[in-house]
């Protein structure tokens, strides 16, 4: 090991690398929990399922293609040697703290990549725009911040080709799932309320600023794929520069919500024309992303891929990849069954029983992977109260 790196470093085995990181031992938390943030080169050894889904992304748009790929916050590199051993990328690693790039440069000669990777030890905003100026095109960025990704946004999008993938980590949950409302109007210009459905809000809201700031460069984005964990979203876009009128007009619009009675809705305008059941007024988020937040197409695609990939078929990605095969279509906020059963005094039912009498029924239904305690459904509120009670859940009243 070279005498570059910190003197407590070891070597940790993630996907088909092999990296040194920081000695985690030094930064344990008295609950047992690694704190990346006091690693002095940021290495989260929990985000390993988020660095899995970014390789089976990767895998499969771009196929056996090799593709160019810019990692503007690489920590110790372990994402973008990923990317390359696994995915086939040629690429960028870069990182603003000397210390970082110490452990970038080490590690890409460690995984013999010195003829794939690049390391640069740059402010990730000056790097991208020094790229997008020396006509550099880019098949893939990746910002992955700690913290909110809004002030890389217009950088990153900069050098991306005419048809491009944009991988998007936010890590402020507090400020997107309406928990800091002073935050999330100066970062995401709403005013939002507390709802059930936290995290399928905090996404909604990410994607529609994303749009936000593609368009003003021209750019229009799909969201292909979505994932909520623990302390952070992360979102794949599909970036194509072309006139994005027609994705901003379709996909803005608002959320209207009964905290009440919990029935909630999307809407094209901000004034919609319902009532909650005992005749008051929703509340009204927005405006938000109000279209579906991944492709049907794209996660049935990364579900074969993940079948031909054994070592990335962990319990976790497995379990993830299969829900979101079957929640990705049901474009409703979700709702949380534990809150639901409590306001009609009834018995919180089998999950999978009521999915699939809901199916029955002509609905679309599915458990989320956004709460394990939610429901997606386009199933009317009394059509699902009645299907809780005929599953289990009559309760004692």
């Amino acid at each position: 090991m070279t005498s570059r790196l910190l003197s407590k470093t070891i070597v940790v085995e993630e996907g088909l690398a092999k990296v040194y990181v920081p000695d985690i031992s030094e930064y344990i938390r008295e609950d047992g929990v690694v704190e990346p943030s006091w690693m002095p080169v940021f290495y989260n050894p929990s985000a390993k399922f988020s660095r899995d889904v970014t390789v089976l992304v990767a895998r499969t748009y771009f196929s056996s293609r090799e593709f160019f790929f810019l990692d503007l916050l690489s920590g110790t590199g372990v994402r973008g040697i990923r990317l390359s051993l696994e995915a086939g990328g040629v690429g960028i690693l870069n990182d603003v703290d000397p210390r970082a790039y110490d452990y970038i440069t080490e590690n890409i000669k460690f995984n013999k990549l010195d003829d794939r990777l690049t390391a640069f030890n740059m402010e990730a905003n000056a790097l991208a725009n020094l790229l997008t100026f020396t006509g550099v095109v880019v098949d893939y960025a990746d910002v992955d911040p700690y913290g909110s990704p809004i002030p890389f946004f217009e950088s990153a999008l900069k050098p991306l080709g005419k048809k491009a993938l944009l991988g998007v980590t936010a890590t402020d949950r507090g400020p997107l799932n309406c928990v800091n409302k002073e935050k999330t109007l100066k970062r995401y210009w709403l005013e939002c309320h507390s709802v059930d459905f936290a995290n399928e809000l905090g996404i909604r809201v990410l994607t529609y600023v994303t749009a936000l700031r593609a368009s003003a460069l021209n750019y229009a984005i799909t969201p292909l794929l979505y994932l909520s964990k623990a302390h952070y979203f992360r979102v794949f876009y599909l970036v194509e520069r072309r006139n994005p009128y027609e994705e901003i007009s379709r996909c803005k619009g608002y959320i209207w919500y009964c905290r009440d009675t919990l029935e909630r809705g999307l809407s094209k305008t901000g004034e919609p024309d319902v009532s909650c059941k005992g005749g008051k007024r929703p509340i009204v988020i927005g405006p938000l992303w109000v279209c579906p937040l991944g492709s049907k197409e794209f996660v049935d695609r990364v579900a074969e891929n993940l079948e031909k990939t054994p070592y990335l078929k962990n319990r976790d990605v497995l379990k993830y990849v299969n829900l979101l095969k079957s929640e990705v279509d049901v474009n409703v906020p979700y709702i949380r069954l534990d809150l639901l059963c409590k306001k009609i005094g009834a018995n919180m039912p089998n999950m999978d029983s009521l999915v699939e009498r809901l199916r029955s029924m002509g609905f679309r239904a599915s458990r989320t992977h956004l709460d394990y305690r939610g429901v997606k459904t386009d199933a009317p509120l009394d059509v699902l109260t009645s299907a809780i009670r005929e599953t289990g859940g009559a309760g004692s009243s």
